[in-house]
């Protein structure tokens, strides 16, 4: 592997833990469609690890190692194992949809494995795994034994191809805390469906248990039902909104799955649906905002932050009294200082008083690890709002 020298803040950041080089951070220019191995090193030419360059990836080089070695199958096979020795240590429990490998933080950077029972989602934000594509699902399919895989997709480029399986078998079933979900892997969400919120979906339905079980609840941007399917285990009655079609169909054909008759799917422009409730003045005892990302990156935030402010004014006068209120964000720029402060700020502006519940964060399969603030995304405040 040859050497490349980074600048000085590069190497500081690399010797601080995290793994990430910038363009303009090397001394040699790299070439166009740069795509190698590399041994990092600082602007004297001191060791700092071995990395994974992809000159067409919006961050071209990862650290994948802190010494001299290869990126090579049985490199990989290992840090896959390490991967999955760390979910099995986990409190999963029976569920067959979680996040088996979480780049960066699991030592593979620029590759994301979900399982969603007999199926795996991978995403490559580096070319570099392509090659080795086929070890890489042998090594996950090791691991996992005795479970049979009966199809991958892969997605790069934001284009998603079907790896092995038929095209049935790219809509997956698969558990989530007991209850039985499909994903869409060619064409649903992420990569094929939202595994993030997995304990707060068991955290939020504890709480309406004992705060709202005679009421009625509110799932905003709903897309598979995730929220919407765990209430309905303790409401009267839920309604899940999501402006997608898809998302809708699949809502509703998770109700049906699981047996559940108190889920009416809505397919509505939220900031509509709530502008709609407002003048009904029509209000719910459990309300649940869970957007997708507003600031894709920092120069975004301020603009999110309004977006955030706005929708969580609206949302909050959609709340009962004493009733139960929950917020996400997973915007990375959004801090959950950042949440809070939104909050406090609607909650004054509506003249309401908040307690708040639970601080949560991503799945734990999510791993995140302090050294590299990226692997830190989602945010969920769980509030109940004073009588």
């Amino acid at each position: 592997m040859r050497r490349l020298k980074i600048s000085h803040k590069a190497s500081q950041r690399i010797e601080a833990g995290h793994v990430w080089v910038y363009r303009g951070e090397t001394r040699d220019e790299l070439g166009a469609d740069a795509l190698e191995q590399v041994l990092l090193c600082d602007e004297r030419g001191r060791l700092l690890g071995s990395a994974l360059v992809d000159a067409n990836s919006p961050v071209p080089i990862r650290l994948y190692s802190r010494k001299e070695q290869l990126f090579d199958v049985q490199f990989m096979q290992e840090r896959v194992s390490e991967a999955l020795a760390w979910r099995r240590t986990l409190a999963i429990g029976n569920s067959t949809g979680f996040r088996l490998i979480f780049s960066e933080a699991d030592g593979l950077p620029g590759l994301i494995v979900d399982r969603f029972g007999g199926a795996l989602a991978m995403q490559f934000t580096m070319r570099n795994y392509d090659v080795l594509s086929p070890d890489l699902m042998q090594a996950i399919e090791n691991e996992l034994m005795p479970v049979t895989l009966n199809s991958a997709v892969v997605e790069q480029d934001g284009e998603r191809r079907l790896l092995t399986g038929a095209i049935e078998a790219a809509t997956a079933s698969y558990l989530l805390n007991g209850l039985e979900l499909q994903a869409d892997l060619l064409n649903g969400p992420k990569t094929g469906a939202f595994l993030d919120q997995r304990e707060n979906y068991l955290i939020v339905r504890n709480w309406a248990e004992r705060l709202c079980a005679t009421g009625s609840a509110l799932d905003l941007f709903s897309s598979s039902g995730g929220f919407a399917l765990h209430l309905a285990q303790v409401v009267k009655h839920v309604d899940a909104v999501d402006s997608s079609p898809q998302s809708i169909s699949t809502i509703a054909e998770n109700a049906k799955r699981n047996s559940f008759e108190n889920i009416k799917a809505i397919r509505a422009d939220v900031k509509q649906f709530l502008r709609g409730l407002g003048q009904a003045r029509r209000r719910y005892e459990c309300v649940v905002v869970d957007p997708p990302a507003f600031a894709k990156s920092a120069q975004q935030k301020a603009e999110a932050s309004r977006a955030y402010y706005d929708l969580n004014l609206r949302a909050l006068a959609a709340t009962a009294s004493a009733g139960l209120f929950i917020t996400c964000s997973c915007s990375r720029a959004i801090s959950e200082a950042d949440l809070l402060e939104i909050i406090r700020q609607a909650a004054a502006e509506s003249r309401r008083t908040l307690t708040i519940l639970e601080k949560c964060r991503q799945s734990h399969d999510h791993r995140e690890v302090v050294n590299i603030p990226e692997t830190s995304y989602l945010k969920c405040l769980v509030f109940r709002l004073n009588q």
